[in-house]
């Protein structure tokens, strides 16, 4: 039963990443229908679609030439993340542009006429990201500028003359500078107020400025626009308590597509420009839109959406209408075929300094067997992430093997104001993991939970938690499963992948004047407190936690006697893609549980 379930699951479809061919008339996007992400073609008219890429490895990204029809994308081999730039002509075959297996290569923007690219590279010392530019047709390519740090390309000015360069220091430190390209100088922009995030930053038609994403000093990120003549910024539409979280600016420069994070749900927002004025869409179906993408014609809007029933599919909005349409329907009525899926309930609990605590819940309909459900609860990674209410086939796995699940946004998630995001941080860290403790006993205090089958589970830093857990509290878990999580902070950020450990240390600590307390925080530093049985799985190209990590973990383990079950993934990096690779390890889920739980 359970191989069958996981192979329906493992099945379904995806789509996503519209962009608009010049015409207006059709939608290049990813979808996942061979196996793998690659690029499609949909023809808005006809509803037919056709494969553009055939690579044995998922396509990571795609953009459009601004003059024409030619895509920008990108792809690694087997996870490892050191992504190579292809050039896919209007006609013709596609090729390379870049040839650093070594190095990672972090697209940015064409320049206004499609001739040349400008990106940011790792290739120098495998650390810091400088500034390229290459010329499309002749493939010649020069480093503008040696720069520090994880630098990103965030748009080409609209006359060629400026690039937009963004640093992230740490999630929620941000610094933004414009690189003059004819005289080589690189000027930083004033802060919008102190330490701020900066995204989705969308230059104005006449080059005057750019729209974007930051927080002027609040809690939550609003759209500001910045002004080139008075070297500043300026709120166009700040939402109370809630995280503009999308952006995107039609093409004749009226209207900002954006959307608004309501705990985990998105709200889809026209916001004029001129007053800031919002509108929002309705009609659409409660989920998750993200991939904002107008016409050439600023008539339509095309964007994704899913929801824990809906596989993301390409949706289109229409302005004259005011409707919205779903693309590629079929993609929801393959899921809705012969699976009893079921919705998220978003909930909360306190934890133990009186703090609500979100999260969602999810179980099988009907009633409950004797003694109640068993139960599992899932971490997110990050920890500068949010559960959302997205369709997730290993939730609905869990759901119809009987599982109840609950997926808490415990302290350090975002999408919940910054002072929320940065409780977890440096010595508060086991203030998360009271948390985690707090989600258990609420969770197995419900009616229909049998609080002596609760398994912890989660991935990344999700999977450091569960870890963090086994160790702080065994009497509390019945049997748990992590997926790629680090069990020593000092080992993890001395062995992740060298351009992430300024960024990380900036989250956890920094690993020689907080030694002590990292040592501390390990959950390999208690191992022997660790009972539960545990399933551990990695990919072995793994770039952000090193498989050793878990090679570690287990030796431990077994050299004390525990239960430690392992699926280990050869071409395989920072999380599961393949469906082959998902076959395996949510099979192995499912029957670790089975056994365990």
């Amino acid at each position: 039963m359970d191989a069958s379930l996981v192979d329906r699951l493992v099945a379904l479809r995806s789509a996503g990443s519209p962009a608009f061919a010049q015409d207006g008339n059709r939608l290049f996007h990813l979808a996942d229908d061979s196996g793998l992400p690659q690029i499609w073609s949909l023809d808005l008219g006809s509803g037919a679609r056709r494969q553009l890429t055939f690579h044995d490895e998922p396509v990571a990204f795609l953009a459009r030439s601004p003059v024409g029809d030619a895509l920008a994308y990108g792809t690694d081999v087997g996870g490892d993340e050191r992504q190579q730039l292809w050039l896919l002509p209007a006609e013709g075959a596609a090729r390379k542009l870049t040839a650093r297996p070594d190095a990672i290569h972090s697209w940015g923007a064409f320049a206004p006429d499609g001739a040349r690219i400008a990106y940011t590279a790792n290739a120098r010392n495998g650390v810091d990201f400088d500034l390229h530019l290459r010329d499309v047709a002749g493939g010649t390519e020069r480093r503008l500028a040696a720069l520090t740090g994880m630098q990103t390309v965030c748009g080409w000015s609209p006359d060629g003359s400026a690039i937009l360069l963004r640093e992230d220091r740490s999630h929620f430190d941000h610094e933004l500078r414009l690189f003059e390209v004819a005289s080589g100088s690189l000027r930083p922009l004033p802060r919008a107020h102190g330490k701020a995030r900066y995204a989705a930053l969308r230059w104005r038609k006449d080059g005057s400025g750019f729209y974007g994403l930051t927080e002027l000093g609040g809690e939550h990120l609003g759209i500001v626009v910045y002004d080139r003549a008075t070297d500043g910024f300026a709120p166009v539409f700040m939402a109370e308590g809630a995280d503009i979280d999308g952006l995107a600016l039609a093409p004749d420069g009226t209207l900002l597509a954006a959307t608004r994070n309501r705990a985990g749900w998105s709200e889809l927002l026209l916001v004029s420009t001129a007053g800031g004025d919002a509108r929002p869409v309705a009609s659409l179906p409660r989920g998750v839109i993200a991939d904002l993408a107008w016409s050439p014609d600023s008539r339509r809007l095309a964007f994704s959406l899913t929801a824990p029933t809906r596989p993301r599919s390409l949706w289109l909005f229409d302005r004259a209408t005011a409707t919205a349409r779903d693309l590629l329907p079929e993609i929801a009525a393959n899921a809705g075929a012969g699976l009893d899926l079921v919705d998220w309930r978003l909930d909360e609990f306190s934890s133990f300094d009186d703090r609500r605590i979100p999260t969602f819940t999810a179980g099988p309909g009907g009633k409950p067997p004797p003694g109640g459900r068993k139960a599992v609860i899932w971490v997110h990674g990050g920890p500068e992430s949010q559960t959302r209410p997205v369709f997730r086939p290993d939730i609905q796995a869990l759901v119809a093997a009987g599982h109840a699940v609950m997926l808490p946004n415990l302290r350090g998630s975002t999408g919940y104001g910054r002072s929320y995001a940065a409780l977890d941080d440096g010595p508060r860290r086991p203030d998360a993991v009271e948390d985690l403790r707090q989600a258990r006993l609420w969770f197995g205090a419900q009616p229909d939970i049998d609080a002596a089958r609760v398994a912890a589970m989660g991935q990344s830093y999700g999977g450091f938690m569960v870890l963090a857990t086994l160790a702080s509290h065994p009497e509390l878990w019945k049997a748990a499963v992590e997926h790629y999580g680090f069990a020593d902070f000092l080992t993890e950020l001395r062995d992740t992948g060298p351009w992430r450990r300024r960024h990380r240390a900036a989250e956890y600590g920094d690993p020689e004047r907080d030694r002590d307390f990292l040592h501390a925080a390990s959950p390999l530093t208690h191992v022997d407190r660790i009972r539960a049985p545990l399933l551990a799985t990695h990919g072995l190209r793994d770039p952000r936690v090193p498989p050793s990590e878990t090679m570690a973990l287990v030796a431990a383990l077994r050299a004390r006697g525990r239960t430690i079950e392992t699926v280990i993934i050869e071409n395989a990096g920072h999380g599961y893609l393949r469906r082959d690779h998902r076959r395996a390890v949510w099979g192995a889920v499912l029957d670790f549980l089975r056994r365990h739980l």
